[in-house]
């Protein structure tokens, strides 16, 4: 009864964190309707960015089951003193060290100060890092502590919600110069997004510079990121699997589908194949300015002091980027430009722009079998998860079609209860099945009732290999003891493009 209760209590934190987000969307929308004042609109960003700062500790505590007894159980005695010795020489307050139980290698420092900052680690981050390696991550997490990264990212995220406020303030001022305020305005709130995301990136190679400096090399850091990265899939045939997370490498809230992992050779090097998707192809720099952690080979080149210079592959390949990016918007654009013209014309009914725009309603149909024909094609064939991460033509947009054959090791957010994903492993490597959809709904009560079920089973997964910040395996149908578990989101795509085809060609009949 317990663990229930206990269980429930983390699930209402996380539905509360997540409310902080509606709560600031509400207050904005009053704020604007009852036309009060701008600082009033400041305040509430104030407030909430306050209350989530203040909460967050707890909150990390009671979701992780953080434990701060016996630590010395679990992190060895070198790595304690290096941890006091670090602190001394460059003056930072020793933080309290935590431990959660949980196979996902992962780090992470959280707190208000330095001085009441806590350092957390994993018990799978030190099964599979070396003392060394070990040192060297936490010395990355020490530089966070050092940098005043807590409240430095607090503060810098309040600027696009209050830059946001100055434009709902004035973008109804179209009298006098206030309009031109409001433009400015919206047009920096979404600068903005990417300069957060583009100051904690930087944060983060300013930590590896710490750790750099305090090991007295890269080396071990370096190790550490490929291991935690790109993973640790070999072990021994008895041995239980560790899956990988990237919350030490990227941000697990703002980045889904990060499970993955690569298999590394026994000189603890990685192939070079595995890591050139990162430099090489557009759509990894796309990924990287939408995200809190630059790109891993990125670090790894910087820990090494190496210049990232845009290569002719890199700048062969934007045509293609290109044009995935026109295929995967496409439906979307088409759409858009549908409400856009009903809205412009108030006597103009949806009905009524149904029956007069025939030819639009066929190219709401073109534009998703154009996608799904050229994401989710046919001619499924085996491989091993190790030979699908060294494609480099890899994309989020063409779906590779193949058959991984593994056994699922866990969620695709671990802890989560409702987590519809799952973690396979063949041996080779391990990696994310993403499992979609029409009505999330439908994925939640997977999630809930079906994934625990299929935790250590052998499966059969069939679907398309796809390539974001991170590899993932889109699942069309998973097969367990001859029993298939079916995807309908790529079928309904089908289905719908062939008929708003059928309906435009019909309404183009009536209207001759």
């Amino acid at each position: 009864m317990k663990e229930y209760y206990n269980s429930m209590l983390k699930k209402s934190i996380l539905v509360l964190v997540f409310s902080f987000g509606l709560i600031f969307a509400i207050a904005t929308v009053l704020v604007w309707k009852f036309d009060l004042s701008i600082w009033i609109g400041v305040g509430v960003c104030v407030a909430i960015a306050v209350i989530q700062f203040l909460a967050a500790p707890v909150v990390i505590e009671i979701v992780h089951g953080v434990i701060f007894e016996q630590t010395d159980k679990y992190v060895s005695e070198n790595v304690l003193s290096f941890i006091n010795k670090t602190c001394k020489e460059y003056n930072i307050p020793v933080p309290k060290v935590g431990i959660v139980k949980d196979g996902n290698p992962n780090a992470f420092t959280y707190g208000y100060v330095p001085k009441n900052a806590k350092l957390v680690v994993t018990t799978g981050l030190l099964d599979i890092l070396e003392e060394e390696e070990q040192k060297a991550v936490i010395a990355h997490e020490l530089g966070h502590i050092k940098h005043y990264d807590f409240i430095a990212m607090m503060i810098i995220s309040l600027i696009p919600m209050v830059l946001y406020q100055v434009y709902l303030r004035t973008k109804d001022k179209k009298a006098d110069a206030k309009y031109l305020v409001a433009i400015g305005a919206y047009g920096a709130y979404i600068l903005s997004g990417f300069l957060v995301l583009a100051f904690s990136r930087i944060r983060e190679y300013y930590a590896d510079r710490f750790s750099k400096e305090v090991m007295g090399e890269g080396e071990n850091l370096k190790n550490a990121l490929i291991k935690i990265a790109y993973g640790t899939a070999s072990r021994e045939k008895d041995e239980k699997p560790k899956v990988s997370c990237m919350a030490f490498t990227n941000n697990l809230q703002n980045d889904g589908l990060m499970l993955s992992t690569y298999k590394l050779e026994n000189d603890k090097k990685i192939n070079l194949n595995l890591i050139k998707w990162d430099l090489k192809n557009p759509w990894g720099k796309w990924y990287e300015i939408n995200s809190t952690h630059p790109l891993t080979a990125k670090r790894i080149l910087a820990l090494d002091n190496k210049e990232i210079n845009i290569n002719d592959s890199f700048v062969k390949r934007i045509p293609k980027f290109l044009m995935e990016a026109v295929i995967n918007i496409l439906p979307y654009v088409v759409f858009l430009y549908s409400i856009i013209i009903i809205s412009m014309n108030e006597n103009l009914k949806f009905i009524g722009f149904v029956k007069e725009n025939p030819l639009i309603i066929c190219l709401i149909g073109i534009s998703l079998l154009v996608r799904y024909y050229y994401s989710y094609r046919g001619g499924y064939k085996e491989e091993t998860i190790n030979e699908l991460l060294a494609i480099e033509e890899a994309s989020p947009v063409k779906g590779i079609p193949r058959v991984v054959r593994g056994k699922v090791i866990g969620k695709g957010i671990p802890g989560l209860f409702c987590s519809e994903d799952l973690v396979i492993d063949d041996g080779t490597g391990i990696i994310l099945v993403d499992y979609r959809q029409p009505l999330k709904i439908f994925e939640w009560i997977f999630g809930v009732f079906k994934v625990d079920k299929l935790i250590d089973k052998d499966v059969e997964v069939i679907g398309w290999y796809k390539r974001g910040i991170r590899p993932y395996f889109v699942c069309k149908y998973i097969i367990k003891d001859g029993k298939r578990v079916q995807c309908y989101n790529y079928l309904l795509m089908k289905i719908c493009g062939y008929l708003f085809i059928i309906l435009g060609i019909i309404l183009a009949l009536f209207k001759l």
